[in-house]
C-alpha cells in the first residue's frame, strides 16, 4: 500500500493485518483514554497536540511498522501533517477496496448480462409495467411548477409585499 508516496507492506485484505490494525486502534483509543485527561487543548495547546501526535505516529508504528510513522516524516509535534498522512492512509484503503469490489462484483451489476428470454405473457406484462412507471414520471413531472410558475408566483409575492408597505402607509396617514 503506497501512503504518501511511501510503499509499506499492509493491505486490508490482509486477514493479518487487519487485526494488528484493530489491535493497535484499540490499544490506542485506551491509552488516550487513560493519558488523555492530563492533556487539553484549554489548558496546554502545545502538550496536547504532542500527545495527539504521538497516539496517531504509535498508532502507525504498530499498524505499518516500525519506523513507519518516521519514515512518512512525522517528528510528533505537527498535527497537521498527522492529519495528511492519516488522510492519505485512508485513500489508500478505499482505493485498495474499490479496486476489490471492481474485481468482485458480478457482471450483472456491470451492465453484461444477457436478458432472459420472455415468452409473450412477460413481453405483455413487461410492456405494461414500463408504460405504467412511464404514466407515473410523467404525471410527476407535470405537478413540478415550471420555470415560468415559480418566477410568477415570487412576482405576485413582491407585487403582494409592495401592496401591503402601500396600505400600511396610507393607514399611517390617515392616523396622523
Amino acid at each position: 500500500m503506497i501512503i504518501c508516496g511511501q510503499e509499506f507492506d499492509f493491505s486490508t485484505l490482509n486477514a493479518n493485518d487487519v487485526d494488528r490494525m484493530l489491535a493497535a486502534q484499540a490499544k490506542q483509543q485506551d491509552r488516550a483514554r487513560e493519558e488523555g485527561s492530563r492533556y487539553s487543548p484549554q489548558r496546554d495547546y502545545p502538550a496536547w497536540l504532542r500527545f495527539q501526535c504521538r497516539i496517531f505516529m504509535d498508532y502507525l508504528d504498530e499498524v505499518l511498522g516500525e519506523g513507519a510513522s518516521e519514515k512518512l516524516g512525522l517528528d510528533g509535534s505537527n498535527f497537521n501533517d498527522c492529519l495528511t498522512v492519516s488522510q492519505s492512509f485512508k485513500d489508500a484503503m478505499e482505493a485498495e477496496r474499490s479496486r476489490t469490489a471492481a474485481l468482485l462484483r458480478p457482471a450483472e451489476e456491470q451492465g453484461q448480462t444477457i436478458p432472459a428470454p420472455m415468452n409473450r405473457q412477460q413481453r405483455r406484462a413487461a410492456a405494461q409495467t414500463q408504460a405504467a412507471v412511464s404514466r407515473a414520471q410523467e404525471a410527476a413531472s407535470a405537478a413540478l411548477p415550471t420555470a415560468a410558475q415559480m418566477v410568477q408566483r415570487v412576482d405576485k409575492a413582491a407585487r403582494r409585499r409592495e401592496l401591503l408597505a402601500q396600505l400600511a402607509e396610507l393607514e399611517e396617514q390617515d392616523r396622523g
